[in-house]
């Protein structure tokens, strides 16, 4: 993998560029540049993805620049500009790319998404005026063999519950998400989205899970679906970044008793065949009572919080 910037270069390659920084918004089209520069960062955090970009860029006014193989990443919105910090390629801290906010004219820089772990570091690297974070962001991390087998006291209801699945629907199968089975994921998503009330930011979600399916084969996903009898009874899709699975997708028909629970262990379980996953996250609970209850339920290694800071860029 490519190795990161050497310091020594930054004067002499980005002084006076403050100018060739173009900020473009985040489309689909633009997930293939974005995508490289999560690699490596182990990050931890969904907001470090390129499906993340893709659900709720246009919400949260995602937009970005490439200068000298350094992409910078912005939001831009009613809350005012708030950046990534600098994303260099290969395998290094995100500390690593705070030299590069030279470029910005603002002599105070608001940084997001900036994980728990790297906070020390960059806090060392520069001064720091404000710092904060919200634990309705915070991203729920799980070992992924623990979500894999389910072995434990603490994981006898979700077993039960997966066992309870696999005994009143014997006739049931798992399949990857492909070419030929994503109209059946579409048709399944448009009747999920036609039961019930929903809030807005439900409706917006999926709306966006639908723009998701629309551009699945340009997207780096990975994505798994349950039928029973034929019929498709859950969906989910994820993105795999160095050892760690990113689930940005879970839809479950609740009328199949143990769905969410069997796509969730089995669809893991079948990511960990392919590839070598420590770690899997499955994004933060926006402050959603019931939605936080449910991910505590299984237990996760770590409540992953993200820091917003402001720093003296001068």
């Amino acid at each position: 993998m490519a190795s990161c910037h050497s310091d020594d270069l930054l004067k002499e390659v980005f002084m006076h560029t403050v100018c060739r920084l173009k900020f473009q918004p985040v489309t689909a089209e633009d997930i293939a540049v974005i995508a490289p520069y999560f690699e490596g960062k182990r990050a931890g955090i969904c907001d470090m993805s390129a499906l993340y970009l893709h659900m709720w860029g246009d919400a949260l006014g995602m937009e970005y620049a490439v200068h000298d193989d350094v992409l910078f990443l912005r939001r831009n919105n009613k809350y005012g500009i708030s950046y990534y910090p600098p994303l260099l390629r290969g395998e290094c801290a995100l500390a690593k790319g705070l030299p590069y906010l030279s470029v910005l004219e603002e002599e105070r820089v608001r940084l997001c998404s900036i994980p728990a772990h790297e906070t020390e570091a960059f806090e060392r690297a520069c001064r720091v005026l404000k710092k904060g974070t919200s634990r309705r962001w915070a991203d729920y991390i799980y070992r992924a063999v623990d979500l894999a087998t389910l072995q434990g006291h603490r994981y006898n209801k979700k077993r039960n519950l997966v066992h309870q699945f696999e005994r009143l629907y014997p006739v049931h199968t798992y399949e990857e998400i492909s070419p030929e089975n994503i109209g059946d994921v579409v048709d399944f998503m448009h009747r999920f989205m036609a039961e019930g009330e929903m809030s807005e930011d439900k409706q917006y979600e999926n709306r966006r899970v639908l723009g998701v399916l629309a551009d699945y084969d340009r997207l780096p996903v990975v994505g798994g679906i349950v039928r029973v009898e034929g019929q498709l009874a859950a969906f989910t899709v994820a993105e795999e970044i160095d050892d760690m699975l990113v689930v940005h997708v879970e839809k479950a028909d609740r009328s199949f008793k143990g769905a969410y629970q069997y796509i969730n262990y089995r669809f893991v379980r079948e990511c960990m065949q392919k590839r070598e996953l420590h770690l899997v996250n499955r994004e933060d609970d926006a402050g959603d009572e019931g939605l936080r209850q449910a991910k505590l339920s299984y237990c996760p290694v770590d409540i992953l919080h993200k820091y917003h800071m402001v720093i003296d860029n001068k």
